[in-house]
């Protein structure tokens, strides 16, 4: 990623983490596969299959994108939240 300007104080860091972005997507996959075990989903000719599967993938790449979008100055007197 490219470098950012903290809009509070004025620093310039790299964004990206990739601790907060796995963890994020595993809790998306993991929200996605409790969500989808109520769901069952049509396969027409063939039957119908759980949702699990489908809202764990889907819950994965929302979390994984998601929280993309957000960052923390790292700054110790700062610490604000802002979209990149």
């Amino acid at each position: 990623m490219a470098t950012v300007n903290c809009p509070g104080c004025g620093r310039k860091f790299n964004p990206s983490n990739y601790y907060v972005k796995g963890g994020s997507a595993v809790a998306g996959a993991a929200a996605g596969a409790w969500l989808g075990t109520g769901i069952g989903l049509a396969g027409g000719p063939l039957g119908a299959i759980a949702g699990t599967i489908p809202g764990a993938i889907i819950g994965f790449t929302v979390g994984y994108l998601g929280i993309g979008k957000f960052t923390r100055c790292p700054s110790k007197s700062c610490k604000k939240v802002f979209l990149v």
